[in-house]
């Protein structure tokens, strides 16, 4: 049998979809509660389904026939509008926007674009798992820059400067943070654009989460003298709209970039969703994204995570972690309970499923600074679920700890 590329070597199975995996498989138990993956569990609007099955019914053949490659003319236009109206940023539409599969896609498009054998690429430790493993795909080398809980998760500007070298393509930033939900400081930012204008490198900012905010405002990379140039956003409609299996995104870019981007993206995926961009269509339109997300999205997860902060605090009172300001998730600091137990992230996560039906991700996942963590998502379960979440996971602890 033929050998498989070696390049395969360089990264390893996503340990988030390996938990997809698992939820597909054990869905029908309705005992298991999954603080795990990031999906929301809220419904799209009403407006955009009913919106696209009157498209699919009424125009069948243009809602689902090809598009071009960097996507709908109309929806881009309508994304220009949108950054414009919340960030104050005008991007072309034809030439400096591109609709991809996912912010994942967006991010293997970018980096696809700007980095050749040997370059490195500055990361976060913790933070997403997925920047590291296409990073390596590419043959770049990861660089990271570590973040505490004591800190805030949030990162230090002198620590950034210490790794930068002759060789550095790309900073990335993603803010509201995924595993943290640290929203990074404006500080930062602008120190950052000055390293990056300094050394001539790229900044990737990941806004999957920019309007998944709760108490404070988040900065928009691009409006800070000497960004706009050097940076490539990467956006996702499946957090906002609530639409991940739709698989749709965009990024934001420089013409140049965004060139590179759609001349890789005619090879790996040809064009994105016909389908859900009609749906994106409504969603811009009438007021719907905005209201959603005002009478929705942000009072129904902000009472989750009030509500599962103060369970936290109950049910492991040992652990450290910072109330997230934005995204999904809860990144808790359970050193003090696993040295009790002798057991490190990893099997804590497999016992507590094994023993309590309840779903973490270990925090070693998401790095090196992260072991001894567990990530907890607060948007997957209802307000009751998380109630006997937080309660078993609390008599799991107990029952080691006695």
């Amino acid at each position: 049998m033929p050998s498989t590329a070696s390049r395969l070597n360089y990264i390893k199975t996503s340990p988030i979809r390996r938990i997809a995996s698992l939820l597909d498989e054990v869905r029908r138990r309705s005992d298991i509660i999954s603080f795990g993956g990031g999906a929301p569990s809220l419904p799209p609007p009403k407006e955009i389904i009913d919106y696209l099955v009157d498209k699919l019914r009424n125009d069948t053949q243009k809602t689902v026939g090809y598009c071009g490659t960097r996507g709908l003319p109309e929806l881009r236009e309508l994304i220009s509008n949108d950054l414009k109206e919340n960030y104050g940023i005008e991007y072309d539409p034809s030439s400096e926007i591109i609709i991809t599969d996912g912010g994942t896609e967006g991010i293997f498009l970018a980096l696809s674009s700007i980095i050749e054998k040997g370059d490195e690429v500055i990361i976060m430790d913790p933070t997403y798992l997925g920047y590291s493993e296409a990073i390596k795909l590419l043959e770049g080398r990861v660089r990271k820059i570590p973040v505490k809980v004591e800190d805030g998760y949030q990162p230090n500007l002198e620590d950034l400067k210490h790794i930068i070298s002759p060789v550095t393509k790309a900073f990335i930033l993603l803010s509201p943070d995924n595993p943290t939900g640290r929203i990074i400081k404006e500080e930062f930012v602008k120190g950052l654009v000055d390293l990056a204008v300094d050394n001539d490198f790229w900044i990737i900012y990941d806004a999957a989460y920019k309007y998944i905010t709760y108490d404070a405002v988040n900065p928009w990379v691009d409006k800070y003298s000497g960004a706009r140039e050097r940076t490539i956003t990467i956006n996702t409609f499946s957090k906002e709209a609530s639409l991940p299996g739709f698989r749709l995104g965009y990024s934001t870019g420089p013409k140049e970039i965004i060139d590179a981007m759609e001349k890789i993206k005619q090879y790996v995926s040809l064009a994105p969703d016909t389908v859900g961009q009609y749906a994106l269509l409504k969603f811009y339109q009438d007021g719907i994204k905005e209201k959603y997300l005002k009478d929705i999205v942000i009072p129904t997860y902000k009472k989750r995570r009030d509500l599962m902060y103060s369970l936290i605090k109950e049910h492991l009172p040992d652990a450290k972690t910072v109330k997230p300001e934005g995204a999904f998730y809860f990144f808790v600091d359970i050193s003090h309970y696993l040295e009790l137990m002798n057991r490190d992230d990893e099997e804590f996560a497999n016992r507590l499923l094994y023993r309590k039906n309840v779903i973490v991700i270990p925090g070693s996942h998401f790095g090196d600074t992260g072991r001894n963590h567990i990530r907890m998502t607060f948007v997957s379960e209802s307000e009751e679920r998380i109630i006997e979440g937080l309660r078993r996971i609390g008599a799991f602890v107990f029952s080691y700890t006695l």
